[in-house]
């Protein structure tokens, strides 16, 4: 789907978790991904004694979308890929603001991604890691309503 990697394509989604997440890619190359989301205090924030933070959930919601946008740059047209398995390291509280994650997909095999992110304050600072195996299902992508 090489021909798909430009901003604004249809490869990404631009409602759902994207929306709520304020996420967009903004580079991609097979199986690499840069993305940005902008999280809320309003939307995304969990209160603690020194101030909001970025609840973990959405930090999660990020590392996903960033994992299965890298799966996807590998994809034919006739797959998609789903998360078969994920697991998030936090290192420290993220903070309401734009974050930036950075998600290749180390190895594919027939059906399975191998994928790793990083998720990173606006400053560059490692808030967290994400790993996943992405499984991709095919797809029938034939006329509407057939």
């Amino acid at each position: 789907m090489i021909e798909n990697l430009a901003g604004g394509s249809d490869l990404w989604p631009t409602d759902g978790m994207w929306r709520n997440l304020g996420g967009r890619v903004v580079s991609a190359e097979p199986g690499r991904v840069v993305m940005e989301a902008d999280l809320t205090v309003e939307a995304h924030g969990f209160p603690t004694r020194s101030g909001p933070i970025v609840h973990g959930g959405a930090l999660a919601a990020l590392a996903d979308c960033a994992l299965a946008s890298a799966a996807a740059t590998l994809a034919s047209a006739e797959e998609v890929p789903t998360t078969s398995s994920m697991s998030v390291d936090f290192y420290r509280p993220g903070r309401p603001g734009r974050m930036v994650a950075r998600a290749e997909a180390r190895h594919r095999t027939n059906r399975l991604a191998y994928c790793h992110a990083v998720i990173e304050q606006d400053d560059g600072t490692v808030v967290a890691e994400g790993r996943a195996v992405m499984y991709f299902v095919k797809v029938d992508r034939g006329p509407a309503g057939s």
